[in-house]
């Protein structure tokens, strides 16, 4: 900065801080929100009477928190967490604050959604020890790559690191746009390992995957044929044997077994992949099978909480037919599955702006949320007692609060991308209990951390 433009900028400064002292004894003007229609207002009362206060960041850990999140999951065999505000510091607390409660349940396992091959990685860590977490979160985008989802990892290493395989509690992903990361770790072992025989043939069989990947997920060519499929699908399935019977044989060399213990992990999902895309089920149908599929390997009767962004997590049809995974998850689990969404009131998140004339969203940066909406579940909620809330809604009756709180009502819907202009809603219309069990509310947001190096 030239010598001149410092002169002045310290001169505007003098003079905005002269003007500061001269009028320091003004009271701040506040504006007051407008007023609540009757049927809101009834919401509100009903929501200071039911909800229930909670902690940030040991959110549900006190036994007065405790008991109404094991209450509300119930025999839940998968809990669902919409964040429909995402980019805040607060949510990830919150969610490793509910898999803390509820590992005591038998909850095995947190699913984010996220390429599956290389969560996997993370999940190795976990259990482990082996690996960077960091650059795997970078891998998986920068919605994960954050301060706040690295000390959740950390967090799980912690509790894994005393614990056996059955009771530790695993990481992973829930999509899976390509196995191509699975396929590199399982063609890749050292030939000191496995032989390179052995390599050579697991690298014929499992070749079958990229093939039906390269061909528009079995659409066209001939991964349309089912042949190739049942092919495919016994090819993975015999991978998957073979590295089971690899690892037997290298007994006594631990660091060669754990090394093939992980391709052989990375094959069952290749193998996973296989199947579903023998079926050829639309997007919300197979991600409903991934999910399913990660509960099971908690056991036959295993716990998973799933981190769905936005509206992932409901059991909702979005714009153009749109299907939810929590659709499908819900219609075979049944009263097994419970959900909640996640929003916060006001204040500040990480997001990736988009403005008027822009075509495409520019790097993420701190953005303050608008007020709510009036009329919106946000705008009755900024004014409940307490900061943050957990609201059990499968309660509703026939009230006019109820019928209120029952909706369809806008919430916030901040998905990665936000305007501080009113160019778009970011808005979506929900419906309790049909929609989601239960909210979790925060009344001020702050932003998530950008992950250090």
């Amino acid at each position: 900065m030239s010598t001149r433009r410092t002169t002045l900028a310290l001169c505007a400064t003098a003079t905005l801080m002269l003007g500061s002292a001269c009028h320091s004894n003004t009271p701040p003007v506040i504006v007051a929100p407008p007023p609540l229609s009757d049927s809101a207002a009834a919401a509100l009362r009903w929501v200071n009477a039911h909800a229930v206060p909670f902690t940030i960041p040991d959110s549900m850990h006190p036994v007065t928190d405790r008991m109404p999140i094991m209450d509300f999951v119930g025999n839940a065999r998968v809990l669902g967490v919409s964040e429909l505000t995402e980019g805040t510091h607060q949510f990830a607390g919150i969610m490793q604050s509910i898999l803390a409660t509820l590992s005591s349940r038998g909850f095995r396992g947190l699913a984010i959604q996220a390429p599956m091959a290389e969560t996997m990685e993370i999940d190795r860590y976990v259990r482990t020890g082996t690996g960077d977490p960091k650059r795997w979160l970078r891998a998986l985008g920068l919605h994960w790559n954050t301060q706040e989802i690295f000390t959740l990892v950390q967090w799980v290493r912690e509790y894994d690191r005393s614990r056996g395989p059955a009771e530790q509690i695993g990481f992973y992903g829930f999509e899976i746009p390509n196995a191509a990361h699975a396929l590199q770790v399982i063609t890749t072992l050292p030939d000191s390992v496995a032989g390179a025989g052995f390599n050579a043939f697991v690298r014929r069989q499992i070749q079958c995957v990229t093939t039906g990947e390269s061909a528009a997920w079995g659409r066209e060519g001939p991964a349309s044929d089912s042949t190739f499929w049942n092919r495919c699908r016994a090819a993975t399935a015999n991978v998957v044997d073979s590295l089971g019977a690899l690892q037997s044989r290298l007994a006594g060399r631990s660091s060669a077994q754990a090394m093939v213990a992980f391709a052989q992990q990375m094959a069952r999902v290749a193998q996973h992949d296989a199947d579903v895309g023998l079926r050829r089920l639309p997007r919300h149908e197979t991600v409903a099978e991934h999910i399913l599929w990660l509960a099971s390997l908690a056991g036959s009767d295993g716990n998973l909480l799933v981190w769905g962004r936005d509206v992932e997590s409901g059991r909702l049809t979005g714009e153009g037919n749109v299907v939810q995974s929590a659709v499908p998850v819900a219609k075979t689990l049944g009263d097994r599955y419970r959900n909640l969404a996640f929003t916060v009131g006001e204040g500040v998140v990480r997001a990736q702006p988009i403005n008027v004339g822009q075509r495409e969203p520019g790097g993420e940066t701190d953005m303050r949320l608008r007020p709510p909406r009036v009329g919106s579940y946000e705008d009755m909620l900024d004014r409940a007692s307490g900061e943050a809330l957990f609201i059990d809604m499968r309660t509703l009756g026939t009230d006019t609060a109820s019928t209120w709180l029952k909706g369809p009502r806008s919430a916030r819907l901040v998905s990665g991308i936000y305007s501080e202009n009113p160019i778009g809603s970011f808005e979506t219309p929900l419906q309790f209990p049909t929609y989601y069990d239960g909210l979790l509310f925060v009344k001020h947001g702050t932003p998530a951390t950008p992950l250090r190096r």
